[in-house]
């Protein structure tokens, strides 16, 4: 790092280090004028308000603070009023132990934006306005991105012309010329398509408060600028990894480091690596430096995930792996391609060029560039194993064979996805009484639809309950698979008096160390538990096969890994499970 990006990092490890925000006072008749009129109205005057945004270490500007006045960005949620009714009630509070309120979360489309700038989404909005010239609801959301287009390029000036009066009164030669080239490259973006690396980096740092997500895959859409100016002598690759590292301070500034997610990566997750659309090996050099940059800077609130493919080379995994084996904040994840990209094709009806532009999101979860991962439900995947234990008991132990038990199992499983997905769409209902303009501008399809994200506009989406819990629940159908009606032909009634004492008292003791000392778990390469894991992942595509969220978004599934402690809440209220779990 150079001291300049040391200092940077070392102010906002310790203090909140965004402007503070400059409060707007709205004329009271908004009230009177269409939602998303009002709303772009409003974010206009907002963003003409605010300050420059920038320090005496800063060679790039935009930073920002929304202060919950107006709708703004679609990750934090400031000003969505019905999605914080939501969370008050059923965040963290799981329902049923069955389900949970949980984020979604998006990746704006940066790709585009270097490419047309916000110039081609009002380009965008006109051609839109005359596909909905007949529909009055959609022509005025489209008035009010427009609104907010203009606010931004509103702010954009005021930056610039902050740096330009900045240079006029500084006596240090050095920094009078940096202020002067931040003053041209805002002249520049984020209004018209960037031209060089530094305006295209200048252009997603600036932006990223309209969205502040994902940087989604950097190394895809910055890579043209950076190997142009690389082979025009414009960029050397110490000045590409100092601008890259401004950038990661962005982003990692934007949380406090004094709050609970201070600490924690989901605040921020992006991709490197992987196929590129055209379906050709998507690492480069700048993948490379992209890996280099993050970790040399002691950031803690993003990661990257490193994807690869059967083509990617041994080196690059080595150098990956070797990366967050050094990593004391353990930024580093990783991603298979082809499982991932068959099951956006298949599962999802998506393009494979856009199913292979995928990338990762908050707590490692896929999306994709410009698009939104509709989830934000998060579950407990032993609710109908241990339902079929107790409440079915009867006739689990009226089963003749594991086949029997998996079909009454299956059943219980499909009465808690009818019901989780009942609750996705409740909260997806809940969500759609925000209307967001600003950060709809940075999903496809938004625009073209005319429609707020919140409300079914983002033409790219995910719809994935996350699924908690999956492994006992494997390790469990093993266990009963092996145990029961396998070679040990364990009455499934003594197991069943184990899971009453929760494993308590010598003879269930004895038992579960014999369950942990010979049960065939998931991870061994075992045909068995593989196997069951096989039928249980075809058990949810038969129950998703022609399903769709109340947005028409078909039904994936995940796991996964975040840093809330879902799995803590649903394992206090679960029974005690076969697999040998308390």
């Amino acid at each position: 790092m150079t001291p300049r990006i040391q200092r940077l990092v070392a102010s906002s490890r310790t203090r909140f280090v965004l402007p503070a925000a400059v409060p707007v006072a709205y004329d009271p008749a908004d009230v009177a004028l269409p939602e998303p009129v009002r709303i772009g109205k409003r974010l206009a005057e907002y963003l003409a308000a605010q300050p420059p945004g920038y320090g005496p270490d800063n060679e790039l500007a935009g930073l920002m603070t929304w202060d919950g006045s107006v709708e703004s960005d679609l990750f934090p949620r400031y000003g969505h009023r019905a999605f914080w009714e939501l969370f008050d009630a059923y965040y963290r509070k799981p329902q049923e132990n069955l389900y949970t309120f949980e984020w979604q979360h998006c990746a704006a489309d940066f790709a585009t934006l270097v490419r047309d700038g916000f110039e081609g989404a009002l380009a965008r909005i006109a051609a839109s306005r005359e596909a909905h010239a007949a529909e009055p609801k959609r022509l005025a959301f489209l008035d009010g991105m427009e609104r907010a287009v203009r606010g931004i390029a509103r702010r954009a000036e005021n930056c610039a012309a902050a740096c330009r009066a900045d240079a006029a009164a500084c006596a240090d030669p050095s920094r009078r010329a940096t202020l002067l080239r931040m003053a041209a490259n805002l002249d520049r973006v984020p209004m018209k398509p960037a031209r060089t690396f530094e305006e295209a980096v200048q252009c997603v740092y600036f932006s990223f408060a309209f969205l502040a997500d994902s940087l989604g895959r950097p190394d895809q859409y910055l890579r043209p600028f950076y190997e142009r100016d690389l082979a025009a002598g414009r960029l050397t690759r110490d000045r590409a990894k100092e601008l890259l590292q401004e950038l990661f301070w962005r982003v990692d500034a934007k949380t406090d480091p004094n709050s609970d997610n201070g600490h924690k990566g989901g605040e921020s997750h992006f991709a490197i690596g992987g196929l590129a659309p055209d379906g050709s090996e998507g690492w480069n050099d700048l993948s490379a430096l992209i890996l280099e940059s993050l970790t040399e800077t002691p950031l803690m609130c993003l990661q990257l995930t490193l994807r690869w493919t059967p083509a990617t080379p041994r080196a690059v995994l080595r150098l990956g792996l070797d990366a967050e084996r050094r990593d004391p904040f353990k930024r580093v994840a990783f991603a298979a391609d082809p499982p991932r990209v068959r099951s956006f094709v298949e599962r999802c009806g998506l393009p494979v060029e856009i199913a292979r532009d995928y990338l990762m999101v908050g707590c490692n979860e896929p999306a994709f560039q410009g698009g939104i991962a509709m989830g934000g439900i998060t579950c407990n995947a032993l609710h109908a194993l241990v339902a079929t234990l107790a409440d079915r008991r009867a006739d689990a132990l009226a089963c003749r064979s594991f086949d029997d038990f998996y079909a009454l199992f299956e059943r219980e499983l499909r009465r808690d996805l009818d019901r989780i997905l009942a609750a996705h769409d409740r909260f997806n209902a809940g969500r759609a009484r925000d209307c967001n303009v600003l950060s709809s501008l940075l999903l496809r399809g938004c625009v073209e639809r005319a429609q707020s994200a919140t409300r079914g506009g983002a033409a790219i989406a995910r719809c994935s309950p996350h699924l908690l819990g999956t492994a006992n629940r494997v390790d469990s159908l093993s266990v009963l698979a092996h145990f029961v009606w396998g070679e040990r032909a364990l009455p499934l009634a003594d197991l069943l008096a184990a899971l009453d004492a929760d494993w308590k008292g010598a003879p269930h003791e004895a038992l579960r160390a014999e369950i942990l000392r010979d049960g065939r778990f998931f991870g061994n390469d075992d045909p068995l538990p593989d196997g069951l894991a096989r039928r249980y992942a075809a058990s949810l595509a038969a129950w998703a096969d022609g399903r769709t969220d109340a947005f028409g978004t078909p039904i994936v599934f995940g796991t996964i890994t975040g840093y809330n402690p879902h799995f803590a809440w649903f394992g206090a209220q679960t029974a005690a499970t076969p697999d040998g779990r308390r």
